[in-house]
């Protein structure tokens, strides 16, 4: 089943430039005009044909794409009002980046998002995975760690989609990189000559460090994951709380009590 979603993986190559290849999922695109520093895009999504690499070239507009139903990167947004940015809490992203490790994301680049001085994280990796698990994996873990992911706060691409009776719905869309207003940054956070030479070259960098694989995704999700009841809210923690010490099983001696009793409680 995964093998077969995977061989849908969406993939427009129109030239060898390895940068534009990044973005594979062409279609439901976004655009905008370039906007005066300052102001926030009116982004619109074009749904009738797929971006290309000769409009993205030509630079006339400002291009963002979404996800498709697998992904060899994820993203973070961290506005620059955000708690979370560093202008107001200089350990927070340390402590973001901390909250991932378990699913092997250890390095990522960093860029401005805009002119607004706002953040994005990139977290490349080699296999490739579905949007849903990479998601939902990310979204568990830092909310498990007291991150609100919330527009303007915090925000995971590709996001933890809810499910919808009307069928199934887009991923969100996130600007393209090195657009308008957007730069590498250093460690300190100090801008550098961007290109997507430079791009590429620490994308390469980061992506052999994250080893992230679908089997790790699925432990994640399965040990992490709280799930939503319909109860009181301090049944469902109580109810979260059994769930989250009997799904880690049997580690060590002289548990048996305990987990069982875990078990006849839930």
């Amino acid at each position: 089943m995964v093998t077969a979603t995977l061989q849908r993986f969406e993939s427009v190559e129109e030239s060898g430039n390895r940068f534009l290849k990044i973005w594979t999922h062409r279609f439901d695109f976004l655009y905008a005009e370039h906007t005066e520093p300052g102001k926030r895009p009116e982004w619109i999504t074009e749904s009738r044909f797929p971006l290309s690499d000769r409009l993205i070239e030509q630079g006339a507009y400002l291009y963002g794409v979404r996800f498709g139903q697998a992904t060899q990167y994820a993203m973070l947004d961290i506005d620059a009002g955000s708690p979370y940015h560093p202008r107001r809490a200089p350990l927070e992203i340390t402590r973001i980046a901390s909250a991932l490790e378990p699913l092997g994301l250890t390095q990522y680049l960093t860029l401005t998002s805009s002119e607004s001085g706002g953040l994005h994280l990139y977290f490349p990796f080699t296999e490739k995975l579905l949007s849903y698990e990479v998601g939902l994996a990310i979204t568990t873990l830092l909310e498990n760690k007291g991150f609100k992911i919330i527009p303007g706060w915090l925000e995971v691409f590709p996001n933890a989609k809810a499910y919808s009776p009307q069928g199934q719905t887009l991923y969100n869309g996130h600007r393209l990189p090195l657009q308008q207003g957007s730069y590498l940054l250093r460690d300190n956070l100090e801008p550098i000559e961007s290109s997507d030479t430079l791009f590429l070259s620490s994308w390469d960098t980061a992506q052999s460090h994250n080893d992230i694989t679908s089997k790790t995704l699925e432990a994640v999700i399965a040990r992490a994951q709280r799930k939503s009841y319909h109860i009181s809210c301090k049944a469902e923690k109580f109810l979260n709380d059994l769930n989250a010490e009997v799904a880690a099983g049997w580690t060590g001696k002289g548990q048996t009590n305990r987990l069982i009793g875990r078990i006849a409680m839930r």
